[in-house]
Order: C-alpha cells, then sequence, then structure tokens
C-alpha cells in the first residue's frame, strides 16, 4: 500500500497513485482519490469488488471513458473499448487471484477457503493486498501502454 506524508492508502488509492506515476492519467484530480477513498476493503470495508480491481477500473475509466459529450459513434466506440478492457481485468484478476472480491480474497489469504488463483501461494502466506495492487498497477499500466502504442488510438 502506498504511504506519503504520514498517510496510508488504500487499495484502490494506492493502485491509482501507482498507475499516475507511471503514465500521467487524463483527467486525474483530488476528485478522483475522494471517490477512491471509499472503496477500500471491498467498497467501504463490505467485502464486495476488491478495492485493488476498483482504483484499476476508475484508472482505465479515467484513460479510455466516454467523456459524454463526443459524437455517439465516437462515444460508442469508446465506451465499448473500455467496457471491454474493464472485463478481460476482471478476468485477468480473478484467474490471477481466485476471486475478484474482497471477502473471499482475504479469506483465501487466512487459509479459511480454499486457495485459488495462478498467482496465489499454494499455502496461505496472511494479507496479499500488497500484492493486488501491485499486480493490478502493473496490469493497468501494461493495458494503457499497449492499447496505445498498438492501436495508435486517441484517447
Amino acid at each position: 500500500m502506498e504511504k506519503r506524508n504520514g498517510l496510508s492508502f488504500n487499495c484502490a488509492e494506492s493502485v491509482i497513485l501507482q498507475v499516475d506515476e507511471g503514465t500521467a492519467l487524463i483527467g486525474f484530480d483530488s476528485s478522483h482519490m475522494r471517490i477512491a477513498s471509499v472503496l477500500g476493503g471491498g467498497i467501504a470495508g463490505c467485502g464486495e469488488v476488491c478495492g485493488a480491481v476498483s482504483g484499476s477500473v476508475i484508472c482505465l475509466g479515467l484513460q479510455f471513458g466516454t467523456d459524454g459529450d463526443e459524437a455517439t459513434e465516437r462515444f460508442k466506440e469508446k465506451r465499448e473499448r473500455a467496457r471491454a478492457q474493464v472485463k478481460t481485468l476482471l478476468r485477468d484478476f480473478q484467474d490471477a487471484w481466485g476471486a475478484v472480491d474482497c471477502r473471499s480474497l482475504r479469506a483465501m489469504d487466512k487459509g479459511e477457503i480454499p486457495q485459488a488463483g495462478v498467482e496465489r501461494p499454494m499455502k496461505p502466506t496472511g494479507d496479499l493486498c500488497d500484492e493486488y495492487v501491485r499486480w493490478s498497477s502493473a496490469r493497468v499500466l501494461h493495458t494503457i501502454t499497449q492499447t496505445i502504442t498498438e492501436s495508435n488510438i486517441e484517447v
């Protein structure tokens, strides 16, 4: 997790900060941090979607989502591309770590449910939140770089 100026950031905030350090996110400002501030612990500590996943989705939306003022075809094109990237991220995170919800991830971390995911150690090793953040940040940065480089797209 990111720590800066005496503050400890949650998974969602940490992913956003790491990705923005790696490549300046389009339109990133403090409002995005306010949104991310309630996403840790699986949305306000409720165990739902992992904060690292939520932070990743915010990054992909900032980079590739719609502004809401595009021409109709451009709007549809951007939305379809961004949604496809998010779906791929969710699938890849699930494959890597065995779940996308914080409750299940933490239960696997503690050995309370069977281990799953190709990145997960076979035996429980404790809290892997830092690993989820690192993996997610790297995955989003790769997606951004690859999409811009290979597709030569306009974002």
